[in-house]
C-alpha cells in the first residue's frame, strides 16, 4: 500500500521516517540503526547529494532488507524504472514529473513531490491515487534539501484526508510540531540532519527519529 500505515491492533500511529540525501554507507547504516524506515538517495535529480544508481546499489547491498528510495527528476516511467532497478530501490520519489500520465500499475510504489509555497499554496496538482503525495517547500531552483518549512497546517487541507509524506526543513527540534499540525503518513528530512551536504550528523539523525517515535507513543490514532 502506498498510503498510511498503523501498528496492527494498537490504535497508535506509526509514522514512516525517511532519512534522505544519503551519500555514504556509514550514514545509511546509522539511519537504519536509529530506526529510520526508508533510506533516500539522489539518483538522478542533480545537486551535491546525487550519487547515481550504482553507488546506491552498493550501499544497499550492505544493508539487507533496507527500503531504499531512489530520487529522480524530469524522467518518464521507463527511464525511472530502469534507474530504480539498477539502484536496487524498493520505491521511487519523483520531482518535476507529470503524475497524471504515470501508470497506475507501475511496478514500484511512487511518491510524487508537490512544492508548497510560504502561503501554503500547492504548485501543481497532487498525484492521483494510488500514488503517494509528498509535500515539500517550494524553491525557485532547488528540488529539495532547502532546510525551509511551509505552513504545516495547510497540508491536511491540500491532501483532503489522503495519506501524504511531509518534507521541508524538518529536524529533531520541530518534527513533533509538524506531526501535530499535519498528521502525515510519513516525514522526510535531509539537509537539517547534516554537518555538510550529503554528510549526516549522527546526533541530528538520532534526535530526528527519536522525536518522531516519541510523538507516536503519545498520540492515539485519530481514525
Amino acid at each position: 500500500m502506498n498510503g498510511g500505515e498503523r501498528a496492527e491492533g494498537s490504535g497508535r500511529r506509526r509514522t514512516i521516517v525517511k532519512v534522505c540525501g544519503l551519500t555514504r554507507a556509514e550514514d545509511a547504516a546509522w539511519a537504519r540503526e536509529c530506526g529510520a524506515d526508508w533510506l533516500g538517495f539522489i539518483v538522478a535529480a542533480g545537486g551535491p547529494r546525487e550519487i547515481g544508481p550504482e553507488a546506491m546499489a552498493a550501499i544497499l547491498a550492505g544493508l539487507p532488507g533496507a527500503v531504499g528510495v531512489a530520487i529522480v527528476a524530469s524522467l518518464g516511467p521507463d527511464e525511472a524504472l530502469a534507474l530504480a532497478r539498477r539502484a536496487g530501490a524498493a520505491r521511487l520519489q519523483l520531482h518535476r514529473v507529470d503524475s497524471g500520465g504515470w501508470p497506475a500499475d507501475f511496478p514500484l510504489p511512487c511518491a510524487f513531490v508537490t512544492p508548497v509555497d510560504a502561503d501554503g499554496a500547492a504548485h501543481g496538482a497532487l498525484a492521483p491515487q494510488p500514488h503517494l503525495v509528498q509535500l515539500d517547500t517550494a524553491h525557485a531552483t532547488l528540488l529539495g534539501g532547502t532546510g525551509m518549512t511551509f505552513p504545516w497546517k495547510q497540508a491536511r487541507t491540500l491532501c483532503g484526508g489522503r495519506p501524504f509524506m511531509l518534507a521541508g526543513g524538518l529536524d529533531g527540534d520541530n518534527v513533533a510540531a509538524a506531526l501535530a499540525a499535519a498528521a502525515p503518513f510519513g516525514v522526510d528530512a535531509a539537509s537539517r540532519l547534516e554537518g555538510a551536504p550529503g554528510i549526516k550528523d549522527r546526533g541530528k539523525v538520532r534526535r530526528f527519529v527519536a522525536a518522531v517515535r516519541e510523538f507516536d507513543e503519545r498520540a492515539t490514532d485519530p481514525a
